[in-house]
């Protein structure tokens, strides 16, 4: 059966995860062209730039007007060095090896934080389905109603976040030219050398752990045979896409991506928290009737009527004999043949709620307007 083979809300939260950790990489790696051919062609200290920008988008895009008419394109677009202004020296062979050398140390620590992660998952996976698993057989809605809970929050957390990875960039510019002036210093050369390690390090490990967290909770009550194909496809896919928008060299794109794939992963979440719901809801209604209520099937008296909306005999995503592709929508949309006010109710709160943190996030960022007037001043 498909659904013991592939597990989509498994595929999808590897795909997020590995896209997001592989665009952080390509940020880093253009960011460590773009320091050392500013320094190279005597521009003022990215660092001190990036400070003066803060959280000010309108000075960002000042400064990306000025940049292109005045020397290397800073607005998104990693042009190489051979590629720059017409008439530009080409670089010293001492930069071209530094910039070389400074790009390992990024994939260096990189590959180091993914096979810790993968190690940790793979770890956490097999002590999961062989040893913890059995523990909450006694009461599986219960601790799927948790574990579903759980990771419905971290996904909106964390999806939400990832929409300011572009306004991260000037953060991850500052440690990086920090980090290549400790490098050209006398005093801090250690540090900036370790920092190009740690930070890609760091970085690539948390995304691993975030995904060893969401896969444990949405793992609880599905297949231990769909897993592994879907954690290898998701993680595949999501290094390709990464790197094709790096390839692309397009801000527009990673823009694109980043909504896109945030979208769809709320749409995952949206669905765990009304399951979430609605296994807290059959935990309670077994305990009242009896743990016998597993044999009445799909029909009558397997479920509890009160506050019931719909039930419908076909379309069963838990089905063994027809779930066809509704267990595909149940992943997606949190589709579920058995609809009570609770998990609809859930459902809505939780777009509701995204929509408002949305709404916030806009206003602190100084970016939503009323009577054509922005509600905060920008910083300067």
């Amino acid at each position: 059966m498909p659904k013991n083979v592939f597990s989509v809300p498994i595929f999808f939260i590897l795909f997020r995860e590995s896209l997001e950790a592989s665009i952080i990489v390509a940020v880093l790696l253009s960011l460590v062209e773009q320091i050392v051919l500013n320094a190279s062609l005597g521009h003022p200290s990215l660092s001190s730039q990036a400070h003066r920008e803060g959280s000010d988008p309108s000075l960002g895009r000042a400064r990306t007007r000025e940049s292109k008419a005045e020397g290397p394109d800073e607005s998104g677009t990693d042009t190489p060095p051979q590629d720059h202004a017409e008439g530009a020296q080409p670089l010293p062979h001492d930069k071209r090896r530094l910039i070389r050398k400074m790009r390992l140390q990024v994939l260096t620590g990189a590959a180091a934080g993914l096979v810790i992660a993968l190690a940790i998952g793979a770890a956490f996976i097999a002590v999961w389905f062989t040893k913890v698993v059995d523990l909450f057989s006694s009461a599986e809605e219960l601790w799927e109603g948790i574990f579903s809970l759980i990771a419905s929050i971290l996904i909106f957390v964390m999806g939400l976040t990832m929409l300011r990875m572009d306004r991260a960039r000037e953060k991850w510019r500052v440690k990086l030219s920090d980090a290549f002036e400790g490098k050209m210093g006398n005093a801090s050369g250690k540090n900036g050398k370790w920092i190009l390690f740690i930070l890609p390090f760091i970085t690539v490990l948390r995304e691993g752990l975030e995904a060893v967290v969401f896969v444990g909770g949405v793992s609880l009550g599905q297949s231990a045979t769909s897993i592994p194909l879907a954690a290898i496809i998701g993680l595949i896919c999501g290094l390709l896409v990464g790197y094709l928008i790096y390839a692309s060299s397009s801000r527009t794109s990673l823009s694109i991506f980043l909504i896109a794939s945030t979208s769809f992963l709320l749409l995952i979440g949206a669905g765990l928290f009304s399951k979430s719901v609605g296994a807290f809801e059959r935990y309670k209604f077994n305990t009242k009737v009896g743990g016998d209520v597993a044999e009445a099937g799909n029909g009558p008296g397997s479920y509890d009527v009160v506050g019931n909306i719909w039930h419908l005999n076909c379309c069963n995503p838990e089905s063994k004999t027809d779930a066809l592709g509704w267990s595909i929508f149940s992943a997606i949309f949190g589709w579920s043949n058995n609809g009570s006010l609770g998990t609809v109710l859930s459902y809505i709160f939780y777009w509701i709620s995204a929509i408002v943190t949305l709404v916030v996030m806009k206003h602190q960022e100084g970016r939503s307007k009323i009577f054509k007037r922005f509600t905060r001043k920008h910083a300067v």
